[in-house]
C-alpha cells in the first residue's frame, strides 16, 4: 500500500531561499521525556536533521524573567547555537519558547505583537531532489485525520490540499516532531481509529464497513496493520534523509503506532453525518441521543439474562453480524445503523462496569 511515487502531491509554488530551521522536539532519554533543540538543513539536495541542545525535561527553565513583563531566553542557548554555526534570530527562539511562557505573557504578546508567520521554506527549488518535494501518503493520512477527524475515502489521491503545505521543506525528524505534538491532543478513544486511518487499512475491507472498524474482523485487521507497518518501516521514500544505521528493527518514529493500535480497542462510531463529514475536529464532543439498556437489548435481539452470560467477544461478534445486515449500503436504514452502534457502545460500557 505504501509508496510515495503513486500517491504524492507536487506543489506548483516555488521554494524560496531561506536559512535552516531550528525546532523543538520531544524525545525519550534515560526513561524520561526530554526536549531537544534540533535543526533541519539541506545536505546535497536532501533535507536532514541534527540535534543541537538538550533542554532537559522542562524548556521553561531556560526562560529568564528580569522583572515586570520582561523575559529573555537564557544566553547559554544562544551561545550553544552560535558555537554550532546555527543561523537564528531572537524571534526564532521566542517562537520556540512561547508555549512555555505564563498565559499572562502569552496574552500580552498576542495583543501587541503582529508576528509574520513562518514561511516554512528552508531550501531552494534547486537544493531539493524531486522526491523531497512530495508529501508521503502516510503523512497526508495522519494530518487529514488529525485536522478533520475523517478517514480518507480517496479524497487525498491526486489532489492539492493546502493544509498539506505544512510538510514543505521539513526534514523527516521535523515532520515527526510536528505530528507528535498534534497526536498528544487526540482523545484516547480515537487512538485505534487514528492508526487504522493513517495506515490506509480501510482499503482492505468492503466499502460499506470501512468507516466502522469496530465491525471488522480484528484478526484480519491485525494482520493488515502488521503488514503495512513493516512495509512503511522499509520505505526509503519515507525515511529520506534518515541514516539507515539509526535503527536495527522497527524505527522509533513508528514504534508508538504499534502501542496505539494493539493496546486500545475501537469504539463504536456514534457521530452523525454532519459531524463525520462536516464540522471535523472541533466537533469531536458531539454526541447522539442516549439509548436505554432495554432498547439496546431489543436491537440486539437478546434478553438481560442472555447479556449477563455474554463475553465482550461474543457481544462484538453479534454487533458485527447485525451491522453488516443493517448497513445503509446493504439496504438498511442509516438511523437504525447509528442506533445499533450506539446500543453497542451502551452495552460495552455496561459490560465493563
Amino acid at each position: 500500500m505504501f509508496g510515495s511515487s503513486s500517491h504524492s502531491w507536487y506543489y506548483s509554488e516555488n521554494y524560496r531561499e531561506g536559512s535552516n530551521v531550528v525546532y523543538l522536539k520531544r524525545a525519550r532519554r534515560h526513561a524520561k521525556f526530554h526536549y531537544i533543540l534540533s535543526e533541519t538543513y539541506s545536505d546535497e539536495g536532501v533535507l536532514r536533521a541534527r540535534d543541537l541542545m538538550d533542554l532537559g525535561e522542562t524548556p521553561a527553565e531556560h526562560i529568564v524573567y528580569p522583572g515586570g513583563n520582561g523575559f529573555y531566553i537564557d544566553p547559554i542557548v544562544e551561545d550553544t547555537l552560535r558555537a554550532k554555526d546555527v543561523q537564528f534570530t531572537p524571534d526564532d527562539l521566542e517562537h520556540i519558547f512561547r508555549p512555555y511562557l505564563p498565559p499572562r505573557l502569552q496574552e500580552i504578546l498576542d495583543r501587541f505583537e503582529h508576528r509574520k508567520p513562518r514561511t516554512g521554506a528552508t531550501c531552494s527549488l534547486d537544493d531539493v531532489v524531486p522526491a523531497q518535494r512530495k508529501v508521503h501518503i502516510f503523512d497526508a493520512r495522519r494530518l487529514y485525520y488529525l485536522r478533520f477527524a475523517r478517514i480518507d475515502s480517496g479524497e487525498l489521491v491526486g489532489k492539492h490540499w493546502k493544509f498539506l503545505n505544512v510538510f514543505l521543506c521539513k526534514s523527516r525528524d521535523e515532520i515527526e516532531s510536528m505530528i507528535d505534538s498534534m497526536e498528544d491532543q487526540l482523545p484516547p478513544g480515537e487512538f485505534s481509529t487514528y492508526v487504522y486511518a493513517s495506515f490506509g487499512l480501510p482499503i482492505f475491507f468492503p466499502q460499506y464497513l470501512r468507516e466502522y472498524p469496530v465491525a471488522l474482523d480484528r484478526s484480519k485487521l491485525d494482520g493488515y496493520f502488521t503488514q503495512e507497518l513493516c512495509t512503511l518501516n522499509a520505505d526509503e521514500d519515507f525515511f529520506l534523509g534518515v541514516e539507515r544505521n539509526e535503527w536495527d528493527d522497527l524505527h522509533p518514529y513508528l514504534t508508538k503506532y504499534a502501542w496505539l493500535y494493539f493496546d486500545h480497542d475501537f469504539l463504536a462510531q456514534t457521530w452523525d453525518e454532519e459531524f463525520r463529514f462536516g464540522k471535523g475536529f472541533s466537533s469531536r464532543t458531539a454526541q447522539p441521543p442516549g439509548i436505554t439498556v432495554e432498547r439496546a437489548y431489543e436491537l440486539f435481539g437478546i434478553s438481560g439474562e442472555q447479556f449477563d452470560h455474554m463475553s465482550k467477544k461474543e457481544l462484538t461478534k453479534l454487533y458485527r453480524s447485525k451491522a453488516k445486515k443493517m448497513h445503509p449500503d446493504r439496504g438498511g436504514s442509516h438511523e437504525k445503523f447509528l442506533e445499533l452502534s450506539e446500543a453497542y457502545k451502551r452495552l460495552l460500557g455496561k459490560a465493563e462496569r
